[in-house]
């Protein structure tokens, strides 16, 4: 708790699809974890290709319903190699918790650190089923950017992972996942100009007295123009209770 803190702290004052990660509903009290996430493109664009993009992230939760996260966006971009890119202040409230079933609600303020670029409110709803080994998660969520130059449209984009546990040799999860941007509620893009990204990824667990890691590599094949050809991913994860 003291280190998510003194993190909002130091550097309080200093897109859409939340740069693939799908978030799970489920809220465990006295949680904290430490996470490095990315992703690298591969395209036939000069654009995109060998575009990546590095998250580094915090959370605790308060409660076995609240839990709260602080996320540190940094990208390459045109002018730069690294740049940081935003900051999001994130919390996240469960409202329904059984065995087979979960549901939360998702808030995200995000400090936009490009010029010429508003911040943004993002909301979400979680949902996630699971039945003995098999579980689906899916992400709906909302954008919106704010302040006088701000697009008046919401945007819209969904995500989902259905995950298999105990299939596989070494306790190794794997599943089949996908992020999707449709564009502005007022007005979805044409179905080229929308983002759509599916592929496989693989999990692995270990534990090491009272602290977790979690280890994710994925790839991610783009079926419009507007997506990256190839995407690769990865997270890395220290879960300490």
């Amino acid at each position: 708790m003291y280190c998510l803190l003194f993190v909002f702290l130091v550097f309080a004052s200093s897109d859409l699809l939340s740069h693939h990660k799908i978030y799970s509903p489920r809220v465990e009290e006295g949680r904290q974890s430490f996470e490095w996430r990315g992703h690298f493109d591969s395209d036939t664009s000069i654009e995109k290709d060998k575009a990546h993009h590095h998250v580094l992230e915090t959370e605790y939760s308060w409660t076995n319903f609240w839990q709260s996260e602080l996320e540190f966006h940094i990208s390459d971009k045109s002018d730069t190699t690294l740049d940081w890119e935003k900051t999001e202040f994130q919390n996240q409230v469960q409202i329904f918790d059984f065995n087979n079933f979960a549901g939360a609600l998702y808030f995200s303020y995000n400090f936009v650190s490009e010029k010429d670029e508003e911040d943004e409110i993002e909301y979400k709803y979680l949902n996630e089923i699971a039945i003995n080994n098999i579980s689906l998660t899916s992400n709906f969520i909302f954008e919106k950017q704010v302040g006088s130059d701000a697009k008046k449209s919401t945007e819209f984009a969904f995500s989902n992972y259905l995950k298999f546990r105990d299939f596989l040799p070494y306790e190794i999860a794997f599943g089949v996942f996908g992020f999707s941007e449709f564009g502005e509620i007022s007005g979805f893009e044409v179905f080229d100009e929308q983002t759509h990204q599916y592929g496989l990824q693989f999990e692995k667990e270990l534990h090491i007295n009272d602290i977790e890691f979690e280890f994710a590599l994925g790839w991610l094949h783009g079926f419009t123009n507007a997506s990256a050809d190839q995407t690769l991913i990865w997270n890395l994860e220290v879960e300490f209770n």
